[in-house]
């Protein structure tokens, strides 16, 4: 019999989303085709190398359930480790952009079933000063609100959690002086959000629609401040990331690239898959296909 390991955040998502609820389930799939899935739950204070002992070449492939910091945590590892093993994602997490981005369904069973049912597709991920991250590297406004969101007022009410966080957020912008160096361009202005995307969405937000896991660049959105008031830039910056445009507005500068440097004289806090990144400034590029991901 195959074998498969689950690592799993029995603290991630609630009602339906429930890893918890849906486990025995899940085992009991895998039987069904002939897969022994043993489980591991995810102690944050423990070594995560632990999570990963005795993982060879006879598991046919690791299976992560939770959200985006989660995955990050699981993969951060196993890239330290150099362990080269397919993994599957089961979204339990509240905003799961990672698992949205390569197309799993949102429903732990459904997902499972994909996993059980589609073939590993060499993907993506990014890395900052030597910190990987499978979904997005950001800073400014509303982009650590994760961090600051009770784990229970997440599981309680869902997403609508970041909503009020980011009101929160909101009375507190100011714009930060940055320089952008990439392999596209450079660029050196005041910004009021930077974004760089491996994946597609943040919170669920399509902000990097035109984004691939597969391509082998990262995607950077940055809204600028200074050339019109926040409020009066919102609506077409909302219009242009739901689907209102190809080109980005005046108030938003849209790159695709493969290495990018940046730097700013304040220092901000920066946010990891929803976890706090490294200090500025910071070097980031995409290693293209570092991952097996099974996915449709």
């Amino acid at each position: 019999m195959k074998r498969a390991r689950l690592i799993y955040n029995p603290r991630s998502g609630l009602g339906i989303t429930s890893i918890t609820m849906s486990l025995e389930r899940i085992v009991a799939l895998y039987a069904e085709h002939g897969i022994e899935l043993e489980a591991r739950e995810i102690d944050f204070e423990s070594e995560a190398a632990l999570l990963l002992a005795g993982l060879d070449e006879n598991y046919d492939h690791l299976l992560i359930a939770g959200g985006d910091g989660t995955v990050n945590y699981v993969v951060s590892e196993m890239m330290r480790e150099g362990l080269d093993l397919p993994i599957g994602i089961i979204p339990s997490g509240t905003a799961n952009d990672f698992a949205s981005a390569i197309g799993m369904r949102s429903n732990p069973i459904d997902a499972c079933r994909q996993v059980l049912e589609c073939k590993p597709q060499l993907t993506d991920i990014g890395e900052v000063n030597g910190q990987c991250f499978v979904n997005v590297f950001s800073f400014g406004l509303f982009t650590n609100v994760s961090q600051h969101t009770p784990t229970l007022l997440k599981n309680a009410i869902g997403k609508a959690a970041y909503v009020v966080g980011g009101a929160i957020d909101f009375v507190k912008m100011h714009p930060i002086p940055i320089e952008i160096l990439s392999d596209d361009g450079d660029w050196s202005g005041n910004a009021l959000i930077v974004l760089v995307f491996n994946g597609k969405t943040a919170g669920n937000f399509p902000l990097a629609k035109m984004a691939e896991v597969d391509d082998g660049y990262l995607d950077v959105l940055v809204l600028k401040a200074g050339v019109v008031p926040a409020l009066a830039a919102a609506p077409a910056f909302l219009h242009y990331i739901f689907g209102g445009g190809e080109e980005p507005p005046r108030d938003v500068l849209h790159f695709r690239c493969s290495r990018i440097s940046i730097s700013s004289s304040l220092s901000e806090p920066t946010d990891v898959d929803g976890q706090p990144g490294p200090d500025l400034p910071v070097e980031m590029y995409c290693r293209a296909g570092a991952l097996r991901v099974i996915r449709p």
